[in-house]
């Protein structure tokens, strides 16, 4: 008979070690790829009927990641807006709800909309969107490469939507 005690490593200390931690498991999904007909396209650089296509997420698309990953009770934001019209967003998450919170800052800029409570409107969402990129939510749309695209000058529209990789 074998008089040694078997050590069983510590779930916690294994769990850590391979980095599936319930914190580690939420940051991946926050960073998790958007099915692509989540994705929207801004057409920049129009030229001769053709366009640079600049893939982005709308904030509704934003908060609905941070409550399924994080669930409505663990994730909260505060805005400000600043004297140049800017607005800073703190997007407050914790990875679990007796967790710390942990903050995250960015500033987003009003559109060119003639209306001015759709500029305002559009801060605030920029603003979401930059500050849930620091958390990973659609960092990887930045690193897409350029796509030039069909534009529709009349409906003023991009004409078809560049394919989106599900992972690179």
């Amino acid at each position: 008979m074998n008089d040694q005690t078997e050590t069983v490593p510590d779930s916690d200390t294994t769990s850590r070690a391979r980095g599936t931690r319930p914190a580690d498991l939420k940051a991946r999904a926050l960073a998790a790829y958007f099915a692509p007909e989540e994705i929207r396209f801004l057409p920049r650089n129009v030229k001769n009927g053709r366009c640079l296509a600049l893939a982005y997420l709308t904030a509704r698309a934003v908060m609905d990641r941070l409550d399924t990953v994080l669930g409505a009770d663990c994730w909260q934001d505060e805005y400000e807006t600043l004297p140049n019209g800017t607005v800073r967003c703190r997007l407050l998450v914790r990875f679990d709800t007796e967790g710390e919170w942990i903050t995250k800052t960015d500033v987003g800029g009003p559109s060119e909309q003639p209306d001015e409570s759709d500029r305002d409107k559009a801060a605030h969402s920029d603003a979401l969107k930059r500050a849930a990129v620091k958390y990973g939510v659609g960092r990887y749309l930045y690193l897409l490469p350029n796509a030039w695209v069909d534009y529709d000058e009349l409906s003023r529209k991009i004409a078809g939507a560049p394919e989106i990789p599900q992972a690179m």
